[in-house]
């Protein structure tokens, strides 16, 4: 419960920017950097893939 918690205040707190939360640091950090590159290293492939399909 309390991670999910943690999550609603990030949420929150830093997309909505409806809080005063300190900056990201640690494991959360960490994901976020993790969410983002892996989603643009994503669409990188898929749009390789798709030129060399042609």
């Amino acid at each position: 419960m309390a991670a999910e918690a943690r999550e609603k205040f990030l949420i929150f707190d830093k997309v909505l920017a409806l809080g005063s939360t300190d900056g990201l640091t640690g494991f959360a950090s960490t994901t976020a950097n993790l969410i983002v590159a892996s989603y643009f290293a994503k669409r990188g492939f898929e749009n390789v893939a798709r030129i060399i399909k042609r």
